[in-house]
């Protein structure tokens, strides 16, 4: 049993079978089935006795799809918001990375050199993400009622919300929270603004 209460607790999508392009907002099926997907994260739902009361996810279907099918086996609702959306990487989506460097290099090198703030043609900066994913951190609290220890919020996110959420709720910069891995299928656990507090004792929460 876990013994750290959690007001969120978030996994990563499955893997998706893609490499070396950018898809943040190209709805790409992951490789594992939503089934299976939902399998791996309720036995670590099991192993931390906890039942989440709400389940929440972005329209894409690499989150939505395994989101559905752990609300239905738990008897909780799934909530599709906007918000928990992945980076929008706007006219570079669905480009190989080495294609943008080489047909787009003005571009891709202030990205690389200002990426907090600055986005690529038409997407989002980390920035942008940082403040649709406090938007929806901050409300959190107030959806289905207060969360306890047992029954925390459930997201299946992207690696960007995730990241996000290491900024909005631990205070962690964005090269730090860039720094630490985001693995697949993996839990993270994040405090809701009542109890967030600071950066040690949000990384305490993070241990699984």
């Amino acid at each position: 049993m876990d013994p750290l209460p959690c007001g969120l607790i978030a996994f990563r999508h499955a893997p998706v079978p893609l490499s070396g392009v950018c898809y943040g907002r190209l709805d790409v099926a992951a490789e594992l089935s939503a089934e299976a997907a939902a399998t791996a994260i309720e036995r670590a739902l099991a192993d931390r006795c906890l039942r989440p009361r709400a389940v929440w996810s972005s329209p894409l279907s690499r989150c939505a799809a395994p989101a559905a099918e752990l609300a239905s086996r738990l008897g909780a609702p799934h909530v599709v918001d906007e918000r928990l959306l992945e980076i929008a990487y706007g006219a570079w989506e669905g480009r190989a990375w080495s294609d943008i460097e080489r047909d787009d290099p003005l571009a891709y090198a202030a990205w690389l050199d200002g990426w907090e703030r600055v986005g690529p043609p038409g997407g989002e900066s980390a920035l942008d993400v940082e403040a649709r994913v406090r938007s929806f951190w901050r409300a959190l609290s107030q959806a289905y009622g207060p969360p306890t220890g047992a029954s925390p919020h459930l997201l299946v996110a992207h690696a960007g919300v995730l990241r996000a959420l290491r900024v909005v709720a631990c205070g962690a910069t964005w090269p730090e929270a860039m720094s630490a891995p985001a693995p697949y299928l993996s839990a993270e656990r994040f405090p809701l603004p009542a109890s967030a507090s600071s950066p040690a004792a949000c990384s305490a929460h993070q241990k699984s």
